[in-house]
């Protein structure tokens, strides 16, 4: 019996876990007012809709839909409010 199992999506998953450290430190940023308050706050949800998009591809790939558009719905919600921010920022200055 082979008892290295690998996991298919081991690598994803750490990319997943590089971002929410990345998500964290920013928050502890905002939190602290250090730097530019606006761009880390569109960063946040930006890279909080990356994250749940490779969470959604892991689940649809594990054939978990339920989970997978949870994960979906809850991505376009925070693209679309990664947008909004991102407009207010850059074009109502």
């Amino acid at each position: 019996m082979n008892k290295k199992v690998r996991e298919p999506f081991f690598i994803t998953r750490t990319i997943n876990l590089i971002l929410g450290i990345i998500i964290l430190v920013l928050m502890v940023l905002v939190l602290l007012n250090i730097g530019n308050r606006e761009i880390f706050k569109m960063l946040i949800f930006t890279l909080a809709a990356v994250e749940n998009f490779i969470g959604a591809t892991i689940s649809f790939s594990e054939q978990k839909r339920v989970r997978g558009n949870v994960y979906a719905i809850v991505c376009a919600l925070f693209l679309i409010i990664a947008l909004i921010l991102a407009v207010r920022y850059f074009v109502f200055v």
